[in-house]
């Protein structure tokens, strides 16, 4: 096809580049489809139409790199090695070569049999000693024919014998066809007298598109249209050809694709210039080609959708002429040729975005390909796997969502078909479990005001139960307002604040406001921030009496409530307070019976004053019915065995759960313009995900001897607290009767690995004795900074294994703007720098697994100030690790207290229900961290547990954290 692209150059070399702007429609965008360019070929003044082998290791492309031959000639290039050799014979002209899928031969046109060779040579080392530079022309010699032989050139057979033109080959996907183009009508067949003219004087005007078997025989012409037909590829499926078509006058081209019969013609660009050189995606759903219809002083590269029905994108953005592209059997490399200022033409190559190609034309998300990832760690197909993870077909992967199970699914297929065996504790490769993943509306909510003020709210928009509200029925019960129902103590620098101080709420419905004060100094609004959380305001209320809890939103104006679906706060744990949200005009009407306006209560309270007051002869009563959803998490486990009897194993893992679409997810942090996008979660975690399997691709292949299995686990419901995880190691145990740490040495763990900018953050070493020599070893090895930090008691899985007895360590290149908001998507992340902590990665489990002792022992850790939930922002420390697990229970369930911790020494143990601190009654995770706040340091208090059924008490001093 280089022939074209000359006599283009020829074109652009007597043509003024064009001032005015293209008329045709084209989207044309600066963006980032074509990453990490460089030249590939360098030798000679000119190389060209670079085709990958069907394994994506060799390249073969057409070169002028022989002295004392001015034509092209065909070479291999071993794109492991770097080596290139030489297939053709070095004598005539030689264009257009593939590689036959099955590797073992090449294709080419060539003219090495015309007798005419050596004139040929002289006239053309003669013309380009004239320093006038005549204008190019390819010749379309007659004597092209089409040659195949194997990798070194030898072997060489003809296949095609006619009179005229015949090149511009590839074979089909499967390696039993040839389609390619010829002119051979223009010499054997009776042309009118006008056709004839036009031949003589252009060659290319009777070049149709032909198919034949691989042999070179069954020819079959595909195309009959006056003009030249060239340039045909097959997709990757071999059902569809694309080939470009100038009209008969020669002056302009377009994109066309057909069935391999011939049928089905179709135009799918229209850009009114010379666009050729198309090229399937291996998708089949886009095409990318070059076009002059910026000037033919810049020929560009374009992609349009296989149908036609986008507008085409542009894709190259540099001066001179880019064309001839091809892209690698992935999909996610790019070859195409480039030429300079000076006039030399040389091979490029590039990484290709598919997934931004896709969203640029419009096109739904790439399926995952299997069969285009390679055994090596490598960035194309991180790039893949991650593109797929974080795509709209998943749908940002909620735990227990149907595309959940459908990512499981074929994970779990991509590990079988690498030969690993399933690990879960149910058998297989899949590991389902329950959890609480939702609260909706039963049908029983109803609420009534009574006495001086009668109303019957609208359930919706006018009143609504919280997802963390009590089902209960409350009869009549007087009101009693509260304000913000902050109840914050004293600072170094702000006072108390106490909605409360003074006033009796037992028995009584309380109402406040949401929030907290908003014209107060940026110190008040932080110190009140932490006490005005939804749950702290119920425990709160409950602490002081109040039997239920009434909450009006919309401070700025009172228009009705927005009917939407209940906001899930996490873990339903057990409660014993109705809660209700409350909206609408009619709030001032109720305020009016107690002499008051809404406005004003609302100024003052929002400049920082106490506003209580009582409903006078009011009263409220509510039933509230809500109803508890489960949903079925899949882990997903894969073992490669060391082929030892009763080996030991290294657990390998990362979360595949994220947030998925929407934002009622109480993590989310998506901004109110994307509150209902899909939360991508690429760097969380799709980037861990793709590392896994990645390493267990390699290790399916790399033949190390291991002492060790190596199980490897994506973790699902670690969004929503570790489920997942902790849900494996319980099954786990109970389905082998015996504890995790007996048979697992060591775990590592990626969560967020996407965002690599210096160097990889090694979570928890301190829970193993030799995690920092062994980090030293290996930043050695593979040329990655690291920086350590002690720690176990991180958000993460690894935390379920070490609280389970295990050495974990977790694998983090730190937090950005984009986390739990839909902006966490596949572009941006550094894919190389996902490679390169993939290979840390590999090379911590290959050490580990190649050791018959364990090489890291477990270390107790007593607990730091960034530790659990009680210390994410909170200043006093008991030392009590939380079970994420829980299910139903009032308390808090623990599993255990750190080495050292008050906790600890005043007895605590794991598998304790703590129902009581501080004379608080504790019914939740939000009673436990508000009564944190509450007590002294240093100061001996009282806790009490459920231990086995019976109540226990304890004495318990809190500290500070250091």
């Amino acid at each position: 096809m280089m022939k074209t692209y000359l006599l283009f150059l020829s074109i652009a070399a007597l043509a003024k580049p064009s001032t005015n702007a293209p008329t045709a429609k084209f989207v044309d965008q600066p963006n980032s489809l074509i990453q990490n360019s460089r030249q590939l070929t360098f030798v000679g003044p000119r190389s060209g139409e670079g085709y990958f082998s069907a394994d994506g290791t060799k390249m073969v492309f057409q070169g002028e790199r022989d002295e004392g031959n001015p034509f092209y000639q065909m070479f291999i290039l071993d794109l492991k090695t770097g080596k290139t050799n030489r297939i053709s014979t070095g004598q005539g002209k030689t264009t257009c070569g593939w590689i036959h899928p099955e590797g073992k031969k090449v294709m080419w046109s060539s003219t090495h049999l015309d007798k005419d060779i050596p004139e040929k040579v002289k006239k053309e080392f003669e013309e380009r000693k004239n320093p006038v530079k005549s204008r190019y022309s390819w010749s379309y010699d007659e004597h092209f024919d089409i040659f195949e032989s194997d990798l070194q050139g030898k072997k060489v057979k003809r296949l095609t014998r006619e009179k005229g033109y015949d090149a511009e080959g590839s074979y089909s996907p499967d390696g039993k066809w040839i389609a390619f183009a010829s002119n051979r009508e223009g010499y054997s067949s009776k042309l009118s007298d006008e056709d004839r003219k036009l031949f003589e004087r252009d060659p290319s005007y009777m070049m149709d598109i032909y198919i034949m078997k691989a042999d070179g025989t069954g020819v079959k012409r595909l195309t009959d249209s006056k003009g030249y037909d060239g340039g045909p590829f097959f997709s990757a499926d071999g059902k569809k050809i694309t080939w470009r078509r100038f009209n008969p006058e020669g002056s302009k081209a377009e994109i066309f694709t057909m069935n391999v019969d011939g049928s089905d013609q179709k135009q799918v660009t229209r850009l009114g210039s010379m666009s050729w050189a198309p090229y399937y995606h291996p998708s089949g759903d886009y095409i990318i080609f070059a076009s002059s219809v910026l000037g033919y002083a810049n020929f560009e590269l374009f992609i349009v959708d296989a149908e036609g029905t986008k507008d085409p994108v542009r894709v190259s953005f540099d001066d001179g002429f880019d064309g001839l592209a091809a892209y690698s059997p992935d999909g996610h490399r790019l070859t195409w040729t480039h030429r300079n200022e000076k006039g030399e033409s040389q091979i490029m190559i590039a990484d290709w975005d598919d997934a931004q190609a896709r969203r640029l034309l419009g096109l739904p998300a790439a399926t995952l390909q299997p069969q285009s990832l390679t055994k090596d760690i490598r960035e194309s197909d991180i790039r893949q796997l991650v593109g797929w993870l974080a795509s709209e077909e998943l749908k940002g992967r909620k735990a227990g969502s149907p595309e959940e199970e459908n990512m499981a699914k074929k994970l779990a297929d991509l590990f079988k078909s690498w030969g690993l065996v399933g690990a879960s504790p149910q058998g297989g490769f899949l590991h389902r479990f329950d959890f609480t993943s939702s609260v909706t509306l039963g049908k029983a909510n109803q609420a009534e005001l009574k006495g001086k003020f009668t109303r019957a709210l609208k359930i919706g928009t006018e009143a609504e139960p919280y997802s963390l509200s009590a089902s209960i029925e409350l009869h009549e019960t007087p009101l009693t307002f509260v304000g913000f129902g902050i109840k914050a103590p004293a600072t170094e620098k702000e006072p108390a604040y106490d909605s409360y101080k003074g006033l009796d709420v037992q028995g009584k419905w309380v109402v406040m406001l949401r929030d907290l004060p908003a014209d107060v100094t940026p110190e008040r609004r932080h110190q009140l921030n932490v006490y005005a959380r939804l749950q702290h305001k119920v425990t709160v209320a409950r602490e002081a009496g109040a039997k239920g809890i009434f909450v009006i939103e919309g401070l700025t104006d009172l228009k009705p409530m927005a009917n939407r679906a209940l906001r899930f706060e996490g873990h339903m744990a057990a409660s014993s307070l109705p809660a209700w949200r409350l909206g609408g005009a009619w709030i001032n009407d109720l305020m009016k019976v107690s002499g008051q306006d809404f406005k004003q209560v609302t100024k003052k309270l929002d400049a920082g004053e106490i506003v209580q007051f009582e409903f006078p002869s009011t009263y409220a009563k509510a039933q509230s019915e809500l109803v508890s959803e489960k949903s079925t998490g899949i882990n997903v486990l894969a073992k490669w065995p060391s082929g030892r009897k009763n080996a030991k194993a290294v657990l390998i893992g990362a979360h595949g759960d994220h947030l998925g679409q929407g934002a009622m997810s109480g993590s989310s942090l998506a901004k109110p313009d994307e509150a209902n996008g899909i939360h991508y979660g690429a760097d969380d975690n799709a980037s861990g995900v793709a590392a896994l399997l990645e390493i267990a691709h390699k290790v399916s292949s790399d033949r190390q001897k291991r002492a060790q299995d190596l199980v490897f686990g994506i973790w699902s419901a670690e969004e929503i607290g570790l489920i997942g995880s902790s849900s494996f190691v319980k099954d786990w145990e109970a389905k082998n009767k015996k504890k995790l740490k007996s048979t697992f040495t060591a775990a590592l763990n990626m969560d967020m690995i996407g965002r690599l900018k210096g160097a990889i953050q090694v979570q928890g070493v301190g829970s193993g004795d030799h995690w920092a020599s062994l980090s030293e070893e290996i930043t050695l090895r593979t040329g990655l900074p690291m920086t350590l930090t002690n720690d176990p008691y991180v958000p993460t899985d690894a935390m379920s294994f070490y609280l389970a007895g295990l050495p974990s360590i977790s694998f983090f290149t730190g937090a950005h703007g984009e986390y739990h908001t839909p902006r966490d998507r596949a572009e941006l992340l550094n894919n190389e720098g996902i490679r390169r902590v993939t290979e840390v990665v590999y090379e911590f489990s290959k050490t580990l697994a190649a050791a018959d002792l364990p090489l890291v022992k477990y270390k107790e850790v007593p607990g730091s100030a960034s530790s659990r939930m009680e210390g994410r922002s909170f200043r006093i420390y008991l030392g009590t690790i939380p079970d994420y697990s829980q299910e139903g229970v009032r308390g808090v369930l623990i599993s255990g207290s750190s080495k050292g911790s008050p906790a600890e020494k005043a007895g605590l143990r794991e598998k304790d229900v703590i129902v009581e601190f501080n004379g608080t009654k504790i019914e939740n995770i939000y009673d436990y961290v508000y009564t944190l706040q509450t007590v002294k340091p240093d100061a001996e208090t009282s806790i009490k547990a459920m231990r086995a059924g019976k109540l226990m008490e304890f004495n318990i001093t809190p500290r500070l954290k250091e």
